[in-house]
C-alpha cells in the first residue's frame, strides 16, 4: 500500500517535469526508495532480493521513460499509469510470508510469474520507445538497425534471464536459444517497423511475438522438450487472438 502511495504521488509530479535532469532526479527517487523496500521487506532465503530489485528498475525504465513518455492518447497514459501505480506494489504482495516457508514451492509461483509480468511490461516499453523515438525523428531514422540492434540484444538478456530463472543450466544449447531468440527478434523488429501501425501497437506486437518464442525455446531446453499436445491449444489460441487484435486496431 506504501509502495502504490508513493507511486502515485511520483506520477503527480510526473506530470510537471519538463527537463531530462528532473527527469533523472525522478528516478533516481524512485529507485532508491525500492532499494530501502526491498531491504527491509522479509525475503525467504531461496528469494534473490536483487532479482526483484533489478525487475522494479527495468519495469520502471520500461514503463516511464518509454512508454508514458510518447503517450498521446489520454486512456493509454491512464491504463499505463495505473500499471505503474499498482504493478511495484502487487510485486511486494505477492512475497510469501514467514510461516508460509513450509508451502514455499506452491506460494512463490504466483510472485515469479508477477516478477515475468512486469519485466515483459518493461521490455514492451523499451519497445515503445525505439518506436517512438524513430517515428518522432528524435533518433535518425539513419540508426535504425542500432537501435533494433539494442532491442534485440536486450530482448535476448531478458529471455536468458528468464530461462535461468526458470531452472535451465547454461549450456551449448542454451546459448544457441539465446542466439535463435535475438535473430527472430532483429527480424521481426525490421517486418513490424514497416507495417502501418502506431508505436504502442508495435511494442505489443513485438512483446507478443517475443514471449511465444521465449516459451517455445524454453520448453525445448529442456530434457523432456515441447509437449504440443499440451501446447498446441495454447498456440492456436495466440493465433486467433492475434488475429483479432490487428483486425481491431487503427491501421494507418
Amino acid at each position: 500500500m506504501i509502495d502504490a502511495i508513493i507511486n502515485i504521488a511520483l506520477l503527480w509530479w510526473l506530470k510537471d517535469i519538463t527537463s531530462w535532469w528532473i527527469l533523472s532526479a525522478w528516478f533516481g527517487v524512485r529507485v532508491f526508495l525500492w532499494a530501502i523496500f526491498v531491504r527491509l521487506v522479509y525475503y525467504p532465503k531461496e528469494i534473490n532480493r536483487f532479482r526483484h530489485f533489478i525487475s522494479l528498475i527495468f519495469f520502471s525504465l520500461g514503463a516511464i521513460l518509454s512508454l508514458i513518455i510518447f503517450v498521446e492518447w489520454v486512456w493509454s497514459w491512464r491504463i499505463l499509469a495505473t500499471a505503474f501505480a499498482l504493478f511495484s506494489s502487487i510485486s511486494f504482495w505477492l512475497l510469501p510470508q514467514a510461516e508460509e516457508a513450509n508451502q514455499l514451492s506452491f506460494v512463490v509461483k504466483p510472485y515469479r510469474r508477477w516478477l515475468f509480468l512486469m519485466d515483459a511490461f518493461g521490455l514492451a516499453g523499451f519497445w515503445g520507445g525505439i518506436y517512438a523515438m524513430l517515428a518522432f525523428q528524435i533518433i535518425n531514422q539513419n540508426y535504425f538497425w542500432l537501435c533494433t540492434l539494442f532491442g534485440a540484444g536486450l530482448s535476448a538478456l531478458v529471455a536468458g534471464w528468464w530461462w535461468k530463472v526458470y531452472g535451465l543450466n547454461y549450456s551449448k544449447r542454451y546459448w544457441f536459444g539465446l542466439i535463435v531468440i535475438f535473430i527472430l527478434i532483429y527480424e521481426l523488429s525490421f517486418v513490424i517497423w514497416y507495417w502501418p501501425l502506431g508505436y504502442l501497437i508495435n511494442a505489443i506486437l513485438m512483446i507478443w511475438f517475443w514471449y511465444n518464442f521465449w516459451l517455445i525455446i524454453r520448453f525445448n531446453l529442456t530434457a523432456r522438450g515441447i509437449e504440443w499436445k499440451k501446447q498446441i491449444v495454447f498456440f492456436f489460441f495466440n493465433i486467433v487472438l492475434l488475429i483479432l487484435f490487428l483486425l481491431l486496431v487503427r491501421w494507418k
